[in-house]
């Protein structure tokens, strides 16, 4: 808790809510906060999921090539689809 108080104040040692979510319950994510795929697909179909379709450019995490599944990847799967369009005419 120290380390969050030396970014941003001693107010984060106070929080006043805290949230919970029961993924289980959620109708679209259906128990899981990122998809899931099982063994050999993002290594077979990985490719397919970052291809883009006419003008549209996929970003998500489950497109990255790199830290699947986490926020980070996420990051670098936008910043991949942001250099597509950028190079794109």
């Amino acid at each position: 808790m120290s380390a969050l108080a030396e970014r941003l104040g001693p107010q984060a040692l106070a929080p006043t809510v805290c949230l919970e979510t029961d993924w289980s319950a959620e109708p679209w994510s259906l128990g899981g906060m990122m998809a899931h795929f099982t063994p050999g697909v993002l290594t077979s179909y990985g490719s397919a999921l970052r291809r883009p379709v006419g003008r549209v450019h996929w970003a998500s995490t489950e497109s990255a090539t790199v830290m699947h599944g986490l926020m980070a990847a996420a990051v670098r799967s936008g910043e991949r689809a942001a250099r597509e369009v950028l190079g794109a005419t």
